[in-house]
């Protein structure tokens, strides 16, 4: 994770942003935004949080490849990326990563996140 404060958002360079946020500094905003919609909409923020801090994680390992770009390439998918970073963690932390990962990848609460929004 302390990787991720070096490693600046690549999309933005391609918008012309010289010197555009680290990949942290980005998942640090999304983890406090998401909290504070999730407060707004009646969802939780505490597990909308997590799900924020975890979604970019797999950029230590691949780098932040713009969207467009992953047109152009095969890259591991986030996932198996994610499985390869805690496979010597411990079995309860590890078995939690995957979780909110798999989650926000599958887009699992997504369903619920529309429903409350929808409301």
């Amino acid at each position: 994770m302390g990787a991720l404060k070096r490693g600046k958002r690549s999309g933005w360079w391609i918008a012309g942003v010289k010197d555009p946020e680290t990949i942290a500094e980005h998942s640090w905003r999304t983890a406090v935004g998401g909290s504070v919609l999730a407060m707004m909409e009646g969802a939780d923020p505490a597990k909308v949080a997590l799900l924020c801090t975890f979604h970019d994680t797999q950029e230590t390992r691949v780098g932040d490849i713009p969207w467009i770009g992953r047109r152009y390439i095969d890259v591991a998918r986030n996932e198996d990326v994610t499985a390869d970073q805690v496979a010597d963690a411990h079995p309860a932390v590890a078995a939690g990563i995957k979780a909110i990962v798999d989650e926000y990848e599958n887009s699992d609460s997504l369903a619920e996140w529309q429903r409350t929004c929808l409301r």
